[in-house]
């Protein structure tokens, strides 16, 4: 690699310590940056190969897309995880596929598992979290890889692959888009009670439609339960009501021909506002550059900034849902499930 383990650990360490250190932190964070860039080669080559094994085996996501981990999320992480050190972050380019069902998941998982990738290694066993959901709620299935290259500013980069279903895909990115109403960190477990209730709750409803195991908290629970507690939970509370105030008020400035290589996302929260800038596939240079400037100039409390590659608007809006601050398929699913427990009188 291009920088050792050890200078990424050292420097993460550095930026633990905040800006206020000076030219330390300056430095540091130019380490980083590069080293984060660097991943978007393997990234890319990693999707190619997965969607080159999905189709020779008769299996096509409903869609794919990839993105860089953004700084605040790996300061946040090295903090949570602080024995891990930034050299040992798994997921600093992640891409992600997408399928509509549980049967398309569960070939899809089969068919990578018994792959052989002409440039990556993986030296570990994958985490599935749809056989055995976190306590959270959360459900995906990760595989981490190692890339093999001649060239050493790439050789050994790690990256993460995840796998799960439209659904799953629905309940993770209401998660994020819940955490700008809530200002917690409910990924981590970590908040507003009644939020972190609601959607472990909502992941066991949402498994057990799918035919998969839940959460162990919710292992006795019969379907009339579940009722009973979604409305407890919801009563006065009103979850469904506050996300799609979000969706409605949120203003997007898009760009319509938007076609294959990179976006750049600002999300600015006060505002409910999200603004894009597109660079095509062949500027990754100008895009990682455009990137970092505007995560420097942001305020991290009031607005977020992303750099993510997908070929099309749609495809950019259903792979990240949570960026345009829209949670309506969550909302959607969520909405048949109390028709049910209404029409079966359990509330």
């Amino acid at each position: 690699m291009k920088y050792s383990r050890n200078k990424i650990n050292k420097s993460g360490k550095v930026l633990l310590a905040g800006p206020e250190i000076g030219f330390p932190y300056t430095d540091a964070n130019l380490v980083v940056e590069e080293w984060r860039k660097l991943h978007m080669i393997p990234l890319q080559e990693l999707v190619e190969e997965v969607t080159r094994v999905l189709a020779d085996g008769g299996v096509q996501a409903a869609f794919s897309s990839h993105r860089l981990k953004r700084m605040t999320s790996i300061i946040a992480k090295l903090r949570h995880n602080p024995g891990m050190g930034l050299g040992g972050l798994q997921d600093i380019g992640g891409a992600r596929f997408v399928f509509e069902d549980i049967d398309s998941l569960l070939k899809a998982q089969k068919i990578i598992s018994q792959a052989s990738f002409e440039h990556f290694v993986t030296d570990r066993e994958p985490y599935d979290y749809v056989a055995k959901p976190k306590a959270s709620g959360y459900r995906s299935i990760h595989f981490t890889y190692k890339y093999v290259s001649d060239n050493d500013d790439y050789d050994g980069l790690r990256v993460e692959l995840q796998i799960r279903t439209r659904l799953q895909h629905d309940w993770a990115m209401a998660v994020e888009t819940a955490e700008l109403i809530s200002k917690s960190s409910l990924k981590a477990s970590l908040g507003d009670e009644n939020w972190l209730s609601f959607f472990k709750l909502s992941s066991a409803v949402f498994a057990q439609k799918e035919g998969m195991p839940v959460a162990e908290s919710f292992a006795d629970y019969s379907e009339k339960d579940y009722c009973v507690q979604y409305a407890q939970l919801d009563k006065g509370f009103k979850f469904l009501d506050q996300l799609q105030a979000l969706v409605s008020a949120v203003k997007i400035s898009e760009e319509h021909t938007l076609r294959g290589g990179f976006a750049v996302l600002l999300i600015q929260f006060a505002e409910k506002r999200v603004q894009l800038r597109h660079f095509p596939s062949n500027n990754l240079e100008e895009a990682t550059k455009y990137y970092s400037e505007v995560e420097k100039s942001i305020d991290d409390h009031n607005s977020a900034v992303v750099l993510v590659s997908v070929s099309d608007m749609k495809e950019l809006q259903d792979a990240y849902p949570s960026y345009f601050l829209n949670a309506s398929e969550f909302i959607h699913a969520l909405l048949e499930f109390t028709s049910i427990c209404r029409a079966k009188r359990y509330i």
